[in-house]
């Protein structure tokens, strides 16, 4: 099984470090290889909205930097965990660019879903399993929640963890959510 974390290297603080070796450590007493990616600013362009990721190259974004790296090696795993810091009750910017520049695997169509929200169906008949660890210093409950609805109400395929400071708590949930490829559900 494989595994591939993906942190925002603009926030590198000692939480960071410390909720890096607890995912890392979960992931390895589950069996995992896990590929770690510290995501810097620079190294990610914005989507320029072309849609050549749907209609010139199905799949590939025509933007040549880190993304291609990324897409390639979350898509050949069975779980990706973005390791996010919560700004705002949001994503922070870097992770939000990772999460916008995902198009290339999904279709430039919509269904709609039983809430009568829309969503894009996904390119392949799997992906990997999505959990999102929000951190931070301080953060209100308002926050939280914020993270945490945002989350969910965009992809059904995530999970949502919230890092308090509290590693058993964290660990207890990461070893027992399940962490495998899922159909075609985003």
């Amino acid at each position: 099984m494989k595994a591939y974390i993906l942190s925002d290297g603009e926030f590198e603080t000692e939480k960071l470090r410390r909720l890096e070796c607890l995912v890392k450590r979960c992931l390895g007493e589950r069996g995992f290889e896990i590929t770690e990616k510290r995501l810097a600013p620079e190294e990610l362009a914005y989507c320029i909205g072309c849609f050549s990721c749907w209609i010139k190259k199905p799949g590939e974004c025509l933007i040549k930097d880190t993304m291609a790296e990324i897409n390639r090696g979350t898509m050949t795993c069975d779980v990706v965990v973005y390791l996010c810091p919560v700004v705002f009750g949001q994503f922070s910017a870097n992770i939000k660019n990772a999460i916008d520049r995902w198009v290339p695997n999904v279709l430039p169509f919509f269904i709609i879903r039983p809430d009568g929200s829309t969503i894009h169906p996904a390119r392949y008949k799997t992906n990997p399993r999505f959990v999102m660890i929000g951190y931070g210093e301080n953060l209100s409950e308002k926050d939280v929640q914020l993270f945490i609805d945002i989350t969910k109400k965009h992809h059904l395929n995530r999970e949502v963890l919230i890092y308090n400071n509290n590693d058993e708590e964290t660990a207890s949930e990461l070893l027992t959510i399940e962490l495998e490829r899922t159909g075609d559900r985003l």
